[in-house]
């Protein structure tokens, strides 16, 4: 990537039942983190963000013990 960047996840576009959402993983100070991209489709204020970044509630522990692995399949 460019100079001065450092990668931190990956992000795989998924099909879900209520549409399009990117799954992946990002590490920051070490830890490992599954996280959630879903398109923000509250309205079309330009103050509210064109994406939404959830962390699934049942990975919350998971964050605490980075050496855990995951599944990277989400259903809904």
């Amino acid at each position: 990537m460019g100079e001065g960047l450092k990668g931190i996840g990956g992000l795989w576009l998924k099909d879900g039942a209520k549409g399009k959402f990117f799954s992946g993983e990002i590490e920051l100070g070490g830890v490992k983190q599954h996280i959630l991209i879903f398109k923000n489709d509250k309205g079309d204020n330009p103050k509210r963000p064109d994406y939404r970044i959830y962390m699934p509630e049942d990975e919350e522990q998971k964050a605490i013990s980075p050496e855990k692995d995951f599944e990277d399949d989400v259903s809904f």
